[in-house]
């Protein structure tokens, strides 16, 4: 047995030059969600109670997942449903103004992602999720409905090829309200 882990060992010890010459390449993954729900229609609400229990629901969703950074806008909602998730992952957290420009907060935020190594959790809005998929090369989504608060969009982004998405859920599933 001992032999056995020596070989596997002295294998692996082989493979690294090989792989620092050939520089291999690694992926980084964005998460995206839009906030969880709002307590009222003000312009800066803070979560409702089952926008609370969807913010500890992420965490539980990301629990596996090694993270770096999280970006928010500055709206309290987009924090506060990363805030649990931040302080379980101990990382940062970057706040990017969502301005008059749309354009412009979009690209900040590409533009942040792409310059940060490691793994990335964005919360964004119904209107912005969509659009920052886009611009980190996934595909073109539609608006996301005022009721959808469940989507968590997985963005794979290698150094080489093409950047993939998965589209899932996470928390209890959005209540369709009028």
């Amino acid at each position: 047995m001992l032999r056995l882990i020596s070989y596997g060992l002295l294998a692996l010890l082989a493979y690294l030059p090989m792989a620092q010459a050939n520089q291999i390449t690694t992926s980084k993954t964005v998460i995206l969600v839009r906030h969880a729900e709002k307590a009222d229609k003000g312009r800066d609400p803070m979560l409702s109670h089952e926008g609370k229990l969807r913010a500890k629901a992420l965490v539980e969703a990301l629990a596996g997942t090694p993270l770096s950074l999280a970006i928010a806008t500055q709206f309290r909602r987009t924090q506060e449903t990363l805030t649990p998730l931040m302080a379980a992952k101990e990382i940062p957290l970057v706040v990017i103004d969502a301005g008059k420009e749309m354009d412009k907060h979009i690209a900040a935020i590409a533009d942040k992602v792409m310059a940060q190594d490691g793994n990335v959790i964005i919360a964004g809005h119904s209107n912005t999720v969509p659009l920052i998929i886009k611009a980190l090369g996934g595909p073109e989504l539609p608006q996301l409905g005022e009721s959808e608060y469940d989507k968590l969009f997985i963005l794979s982004m290698p150094q080489e090829g093409a950047t993939s998405l998965i589209k899932t859920q996470y928390g209890a599933t959005s209540i369709n309200t009028p």
